[in-house]
């Protein structure tokens, strides 16, 4: 019983919601357009605080998710204030090409759709050249690589945080205790945050030579 306290106790708690970090991240980088795009992909804990936000800055907001019904009881649930949200039903990857083609600049993008490190690459890759300097984007279930203590699984940002954290001009941020775990990052106009040093140790070939030195089998 003693070690399942032990275990419990020790275990990373939530300390921000979902809702929370959003308001908190967006209070610290607000945007200086004066007509912003926010992006959500992955409707539901945070449409109604992302909305309000909308409001506040005078955004275009657009909600994008594959589940008509979530859609249909998040319309009934938030009343007139879904009024501001533009909601896209159906594949994120086709929703972001059109977001993508109707605004040059994004300033911040959502990221919690499908639990999937390749499709929120793919989703961050359509987008790409629409995050610009005052930019800012925000992953769930992602944390900077080799983090310990977080809330979840990290499946989201495996691919993609670490492309930031290579990136010259994404400052990032790690948040473990944040949603279910998170990571921010912000465009920069100067391209000084890449680290040329920086590489994942367990993604790193150990190559066996042989005697004349060629390349031969190798372990992972």
């Amino acid at each position: 019983m003693r070690n399942k306290l032990k275990r419990f106790f020790s275990k990373p708690y939530r300390e921000c919601t979902h809702g929370d970090m959003i308001k908190n991240f967006l209070s610290q980088y607000p945007p200086q357009q004066t007509s912003p795009v926010f992006v959500e992909l992955g409707a539901g804990f945070t449409t109604a605080e992302l909305a309000e936000l909308a409001r506040l800055h005078n955004a275009t907001f657009y909600s994008c998710d594959s589940n008509s019904e979530k859609i249909k009881d998040l319309k009934i649930r938030l009343s007139n204030n879904a009024d501001n949200i533009d909601f896209l039903i159906g594949d994120s990857l086709e929703s972001l090409s059109a977001i993508s083609q109707q605004h040059n600049q994004i300033h911040f993008v959502f990221f919690d759709s499908a639990p999937s490190a390749m499709h929120t690459f793919h989703e961050f890759s359509i987008i790409e050249k629409n995050l610009k300097p005052d930019s800012c984007i925000l992953i769930d279930n992602a944390c900077i690589p080799e983090e310990k203590a977080i809330l979840t699984p990290c499946r989201k940002g495996k691919i993609l945080v670490p492309y930031l954290l290579a990136s010259p001009n994404w400052q990032v941020f790690g948040h473990p205790h944040a949603g279910d775990s998170m990571v921010s990052a912000i465009y920069k106009s100067e391209p000084i945050y890449s680290d040329p040093a920086y590489e994942l140790s367990g993604w790193i070939d150990s190559w066996k030579y042989n005697d004349q030195g060629e390349a031969g089998t190798h372990e992972i």
